[in-house]
């Protein structure tokens, strides 16, 4: 009768374990795959149509199209304009550093250290490159960006510290 409790001792590994994901690691990791998935797709949908938005924001169209959207239209009228105001290639490079974030997210989802580096530098360079190239022209700020950078930085950092190998 013995025997039946140790019949499965050369599956288990008891020495090492498989580190298990925290369930705040996992939530922080998918918000984080949503975001860097959306903004991915966001930037670069922005920076392949960028050049046609240009073009139909130039036409007698556009106010028409304009008012099939939205009832305020200056209020579209201007953040579309604004939009065309941030130079294309910005659009290129966050899409580039949101590729890269999710990158760091998927291994940090693996409790791997190194996507904490990645994820952590890619956040950094997507303020950097905001800075540069949106906020500079919008006139926007950049504080609520960086907070809200920090913060995700600073949770991903307490999982670093006692959970990724």
């Amino acid at each position: 009768m013995e025997e039946q409790f140790f019949t499965d001792q050369d599956n288990q590994n008891f020495e090492n374990p498989e580190p298990q994901r925290p369930t705040g690691l996992t939530i922080a990791c998918v918000l984080s795959f949503i975001n860097a998935v959306w903004q991915f797709f966001s930037n670069l949908l922005w920076f392949t149509a960028y050049n046609a938005m240009r073009e139909l924001s130039q036409t007698e169209e556009y106010d028409e199209m304009l008012e099939n959207f939205s009832q305020d239209i200056d209020l579209l009228n201007s953040t579309i304009q604004n939009q065309l105001a941030v130079s294309r290639i910005s659009y290129l490079l966050l899409a580039l550093l949101y590729a890269a974030s999710f990158y760091g997210v998927l291994q940090m989802w693996k409790l791997q250290k190194q996507g904490f580096h990645i994820y952590a530098i890619a956040q950094i360079l997507l303020l950097i490159v905001t800075a540069v190239f949106v906020t500079s022209v919008t006139g926007e700020s950049i504080v609520g960006a960086a907070v809200l950078t920090a913060l995700w930085i600073g949770i991903y950092f307490i999982f670093y510290k006692k959970r990724m190998q």
